[in-house]
């Protein structure tokens, strides 16, 4: 919000103790965020390196991401009436894809493959099964977790959910940034108006 000329110095004191009382506040909560937000993304890769130990360092790589990765989340920004910037994590909703069957690996020697919701199974070739396999993970790759395998341990969805709430904190401390960034300008603002009054009155 601009100074107004029309204002008295005991406005514009008014105004900075505000302006102070908010920076104080947003500080403080900015601190505490970044915190939050550094002890996750520690959790979040000592999680990752329990999974490369329990699997093996191949098994979780690089080497497993998909060529046709999308995101599942969108960052929009909007300003507000003060003129600062916040931002907010949406997630993507996924296009719409044939619905088939889910694939239930029960052992990796034999490749058997049972249909959750039919009662009567049967066998099939394991040629087959292994191209049913195929078609039946290519709209799973959604879910990052499903590159690593079907059976992924509990420190994989861990480490996967404490980056995505670390997506969603970093929105909040940019967006806190931004708000003190605002508040210092009209705070220095404010200090010119109230020197330029000090000067007219002297």
């Amino acid at each position: 919000m601009a100074p107004s000329a029309d204002e008295t110095v005991v406005d514009v004191n008014q105004r900075l103790d505000d302006l102070l009382l908010r920076l104080m506040d947003d500080l403080e909560a900015l601190k505490e965020k970044r915190q939050c937000l550094n002890t996750l993304i520690e959790k979040g890769w000592f999680c990752l390196s329990q999974s490369r130990y329990s699997m093996g360092n191949k098994s979780v790589s690089s080497m497993q991401y998909k060529p046709e990765m999308t995101p599942s989340v969108l960052v929009q920004d909007s300003t507000t009436e003060d003129g600062a910037t916040t931002f907010t994590v949406e997630h993507v909703q996924p296009e719409k894809e044939e619905k088939l069957p889910e694939v239930e690996n029960i052992g990796a020697a034999d490749q058997v493959l049972r249909h959750r919701g039919h009662k009567d199974t049967t066998e099939a070739p394991k040629s087959t099964t292994i191209e049913e396999s195929e078609k039946s993970k290519s709209p799973s790759t959604k879910d990052p977790l499903r590159w690593f395998g079907v059976l992924v341990p509990q420190s994989l969805r861990q480490a996967q959910s404490n980056f995505r709430q670390g997506i969603l904190l970093t929105a909040e401390v940019a967006s806190l940034q931004s708000s003190i960034e605002e508040t210092r300008r009209q705070y220095r603002a404010l200090l010119v108006q109230k020197k330029r009054e000090q000067v007219h009155s002297g």
